[in-house]
């Protein structure tokens, strides 16, 4: 059943929708994703100093922690198996499509974002329901906090988990230790999160990716034959029996961006939560942050890991990762996962703060903790595919609303 509400959620109704906000907003911005280069150097390359420095990159640490993780790497193998290699090179469109929606994103949540005495607070609830539109505010907000628990727990864990096995690591004790270890974190609040991610992600993303990178430059010799492979895939053709299949292409296109929104948030509306917190005051600037993440997300990490699949001829990233190292390849991964996984789960915790700061719940961010910690525990003891489709649904169904708030002011981005 829930497979099947995850098929007609992400058919070409969505699809089509994240197409025509993603061509809008490329248009609006003129062309963002093609000054890429220029991004890059307002962005990584031109760092604030002193505290500014240090709440940005807190800022831009949980967004990216909520971006690149399991779903970059574990999600990409589970879409190219259930969609073919073609699904890559959809992940590819709505990532194009999504740098400036991602962008119209971030950049309506700084401009319209308040003060208080926590820091700043942005993002959909608060645009919409100072634009009046609370009912709509507040189903976003409920969105966030449940799809906390399946795109941002549940599965995280239960990828983690999947991995650990390989090395002997049983599921309860894996859930147990998540647990704890996710306990420690939201007991220290928003600070703490900032902390642990502004240190765990960017050391986990450079490791995992020149790793990858040597992985795909190791086996240059196949790289022609996996192009070949995700574009005969993406228009259908089937191979060695020859001809166009209507049913393939449909099928590499949901999973293409299903996977590739799962991994880069882009119109769902999670991220600019994060963003919103940052000292940066100019909307354009920190929208362009948004425009690394997708970049960093979806076309470095998942774009490494779909042609490591492919050029190894592998169905698992853990097996690409097996032999490396000394042998000690396993072991490294899981690390890696673990950091990952921790870092999203972390990421989500803080979006979902931040909309039950918007709800105001008498006791609403204690309940919201304990229930987490008792996610992590059985996220690692349910299977992968299940939790991949609730983490879908969850994700797909926040779109909505944020789409509406970005029909509405689309007008102000600039």
């Amino acid at each position: 059943m829930l497979e099947t509400l995850r098929n007609a959620l992400w058919g070409m109704p969505l699809i089509g929708l994240l197409l025509s906000f993603g061509g809008y907003f490329t248009v609006k911005t003129r062309f963002l994703p093609l000054r890429l280069p220029a991004v890059l150097k307002r962005t990584v390359g031109s760092l604030p100093k002193g505290q500014d420095r240090k709440v940005l990159l807190h800022a831009v640490s949980t967004a990216l922690g909520g971006t690149v993780g399991i779903g970059s790497i574990t999600g990409v193998a589970y879409g190219i198996a259930a969609g073919g290699a073609g699904s890559v090179f959809w992940m590819w469109v709505s990532g194009l499509g999504g740098m400036a929606l991602k962008y119209a994103e971030v950049f309506l949540a700084v401009k319209h974002r308040k003060k208080t005495e926590q820091g700043y607070v942005g993002g959909a609830p608060y645009v919409l329901g100072s634009l009046g539109y609370k009912k709509t505010a507040v189903c976003f907000a409920l969105l966030c906090v449940l799809a906390s628990f399946g795109v941002g727990n549940l599965t995280q864990i239960g990828a983690l988990t999947e991995t650990a096995v390989e090395l002997g690591i049983s599921p309860l004790l894996c859930g147990i230790s998540c647990g704890v270890l996710l306990a420690y974190c939201l007991w220290g609040g928003r600070e703490r999160i900032g902390k642990w991610n502004g240190v765990l992600v960017p050391a986990a993303s450079l490791v995992y990716v020149f790793t990858a990178l040597g992985v795909v430059l190791a086996h240059l010799p196949a790289l022609p034959s996996a192009f070949s492979e995700i574009l005969a895939g993406a228009m259908g053709i089937r191979p060695m029996v020859g001809g166009v299949s209507g049913a393939l292409i449909a099928a590499s296109m949901r999973e293409g961006f299903a996977r590739g929104v799962f991994s880069n948030e882009a119109g769902v509306g999670s991220s600019p939560l994060a963003h919103a917190s940052s000292g940066e005051s100019d909307p354009v600037r920190q929208g362009e942050w948004g425009v690394f993440e997708i970049f960093a997300d979806t076309f470095l990490v998942s774009t490494l890991t779909a042609l490591a699949l492919l050029v190894t001829g592998s169905g698992s990233i853990t097996e690409v990762f097996a032999p490396l190292f000394f042998g000690g390849g396993r072991l490294v991964f899981v690390i890696l996962s673990a950091v990952f996984a921790f870092a999203s789960i972390l990421s989500w915790c803080y979006y979902s703060r931040v909309c039950l700061q918007y709800l105001a719940l008498p006791g609403g961010e204690t309940v919201y903790s304990l229930c987490s910690v008792v996610c992590a525990f059985f996220g690692a003891q349910l299977p992968m595919g299940s939790l991949l489709t609730l983490a879908d649904i969850l994700g797909g169904l926040m779109i909505f609303p944020n789409l509406f708030l970005l029909f509405k002011l689309r007008g102000e981005v600039r």
